[in-house]
């Protein structure tokens, strides 16, 4: 993966880690393997990995840069447009 590619889904994590309200999003390794970060507070940015807690700090992973294709939001969790009344 190019590093201005890298820096790009680096900005969008801590972009998506410091909204409010904080909503919950996948970060995707080249591996395959997703990672739920539920908790803002819980992922904390090093110099070239990100440290993640899960609730609870049951487990943690340390996430590589170099190796995070992407991040998602979870599926279903979009938000949805106010319905309107019908008169």
């Amino acid at each position: 993966m190019a590093e201005r590619e890298n820096m790009n889904v680096v900005s969008a994590i801590l972009d998506l880690k410091s909204r409010d309200p904080f909503s919950p999003f996948w970060i995707v390794m080249t591996s395959g393997d997703r990672y739920l970060i539920e908790t803002a507070g819980n992922l904390v940015e090093m110099k070239s990995e990100f440290f993640y807690a899960t609730p609870g700090g049951e487990s943690f992973v340390f996430l590589r840069k170099s190796e995070i294709v992407t991040v998602e939001r979870p599926e279903g969790k979009a938000k949805q447009p106010p319905r309107r009344k019908l008169s």
